[in-house]
């Protein structure tokens, strides 16, 4: 039994074939060399059961044992695991936005539309309730309500224009829409993302080093991607497209200046200059103000045509372009564009047996090739730059 269970090398799980192969070498000093363990012999069939129930407690020992570590644990093996450092996963949450309940001719009476009532995309596929009672007064023609998502999560965020079809009709109302995206929508969390998270604000908590500088931008609020870089020696680099000496260059996609620079200040070691050409105001804990230097990508617009063969069940055009997105908009700065992954975000949705996608950075798209970013470039796309067919 040496060697297995918990070594030097981590957890060691022993194999089923050695499992058996112990059992058969039991037998044999038990009922002698000449055994019968043929393959139809009912005591090789027992020692089979035997191992293989010996074997699933060995792969219970081994998930048992990575459950308590950040990198390897899962699901809510991983839950408990942060939640000692301070943390918890983020839970899915709701779409919300506004739409407009209208009629043809002015009402000739108050027309009250409860809390509840429900609306949903043309397709029906996501459904909406209003968070509150309007009324259409009598001579008008419309009436804004708010609304929020039945099903939690980011297929919630729908396109403007789409929420056109009444659930619940109400009398006198005739129609409904958005003129405004609804948004807000967010998954549950992933380990994935969860683990990068804890890493990223435990990385946050030191100060002047870069991985501390990049998580404390990272945690300001419409950031997407952080890159940091430095010159840590005395020459200057500034005409190679470098840095000047002894300075450090934060390039940051999204979020507001002013809060992008006090995540800088906060993190920077003192005396070292933040370069680049976006300005941002910090202030220290006495309230003195400092100009912060950082830099801000060029946006590289991703434009994506597909075209799906479904295998017969609905599929909706909002989940694909969601899945595309996902991946293009979660890639880093200077990160390229791999076109198999495209292609993979497409076919992993339920439904799909085939998929023709084709992808470029001007529309409409003809690519079938990654598409190379800079390194002080992002990658960015959107609804209205993804076109789905599916048949």
């Amino acid at each position: 039994m040496s060697g297995y269970g918990v070594t030097e090398r981590g957890f060691v799980p022993r194999t089923y074939d050695e499992i058996l192969e112990d059992f058969k070498a039991r037998a044999r000093e038990v009922f002698g060399s000449d055994v019968d363990l043929s393959d139809t012999s009912p005591l090789l069939k027992l020692l089979q059961i035997y191992a293989l129930e010996l074997h699933n407690l060995w792969q219970q020992l081994e998930a048992v044992y990575y459950s308590a570590y950040l990198h390897t644990a899962s699901g809510d093996s991983l839950d408990n695991v942060v939640a000692l450092l301070g943390f918890r996963r983020e839970p899915a949450r709701r779409a919300n936005g506004t739409v407009t309940f209208s009629r043809s001719t002015p009402a000739d009476r108050d027309v009250v539309i409860p809390r509840g009532t429900r609306v949903a995309t043309n397709d029906g596929s996501v459904v909406f309730r209003t968070t509150g009672a309007v009324t259409l007064a009598a001579g008008e023609t419309s009436v804004d309500a708010p609304v929020e998502a039945e099903e939690p999560g980011a297929k919630g965020n729908v396109a403007a224009n789409t929420i056109t079809k009444l659930i619940d009709p109400v009398t006198g109302i005739e129609s409904v829409n958005n003129a405004e995206p609804t948004g807000g929508g967010r998954d549950k969390e992933t380990d994935a993302a969860l683990r990068l998270r804890v890493w990223r604000q435990l990385a946050g908590a030191g100060r002047g080093t870069l991985a501390a500088i990049k998580a404390s931008v990272a945690k300001v609020e419409g950031v997407r991607a952080v890159k940091v870089e430095e010159n840590d020696t005395m020459d200057d680099e500034t005409g190679s497209g470098g840095l000047p000496p002894k300075s450090f260059r934060v390039t940051v996609h999204g979020g507001d200046d002013d809060a992008v620079a006090q995540a800088i200040f906060d993190a920077k070691p003192a005396g070292i200059r933040a370069y680049g050409d976006v300005v941002g105001t910090a202030y220290d804990q006495d309230g003195n103000a400092y100009t912060i230097h950082f830099a801000r990508p060029t946006v590289v617009p991703i434009y994506v045509d597909v075209s799906i063969t479904s295998d017969g069940s609905a599929i909706s055009t909002q989940d694909v372009k969601d899945a595309v997105k996902a991946y293009i908009n979660g890639l880093g700065i200077g990160d390229d564009v791999i076109y198999a992954k495209v292609v993979a975000a497409v076919m992993n949705i339920p439904g799909v047996v085939d998929a023709t996608v084709y992808i470029d950075t001007t529309s409409p798209p003809a690519g079938q090739n990654n598409i190379a970013i800079g390194d002080a470039e992002v990658a960015e796309t959107d609804d209205d730059k993804i076109t789905v067919t599916v048949s």
